[in-house]
């Protein structure tokens, strides 16, 4: 079994999940939009071009989204995180630099008593990330 997060956006989803796959080192395998539906799929109210579907595949890891439907429904994710576990404090240290251009940095990436590297950030596009590379076993 595997637990998926399934991100919303607001209209700059293609963006949004272009940037987490090269971000993450991984690819864009699925990516479809209302246009492409078939007429008895459509999302009411949603543009053409409003993506319906979408998964970003990293390693591990799976991201799916989506833009809000209807997109004036829109709002920004509340009392949850993505949580990402990269395997060095270099990826760590990469990873951050990307996704904190343009967000709002709750605790920058640093060394805690629990972790190598740990931050935790909301990124340009909406959504809240913590960055923790696991401590070596006492």
């Amino acid at each position: 079994m595997h637990v998926t997060p399934y991100l919303f956006f607001n209209g700059n989803c293609r963006e949004a999940m272009a940037f987490y796959a090269k971000t993450l080192g991984g690819e864009v395998v699925a990516m479809f939009t209302v246009g492409e539906a078939p007429p008895d799929a459509k999302m009411p109210g949603m543009p053409d071009d409003a993506v319906m579907h979408a998964m970003v595949v990293a390693g591990d890891v799976r991201l799916m989204a989506s833009d809000a439907c209807p997109p004036q429904d829109y709002k920004p994710p509340h009392g949850m995180t993505v949580s990402l576990h990269p395997g060095s404090v270099e990826d760590a240290e990469r990873i951050y630099a990307a996704l904190a251009e343009g967000a709002q940095v709750q605790m920058p990436l640093g060394e805690t008593f629990w972790s190598k590297r740990f931050a935790m950030l909301t990124d340009r596009y909406g959504t809240p990330w913590m960055i923790n590379v696991d401590a070596e076993p006492a």
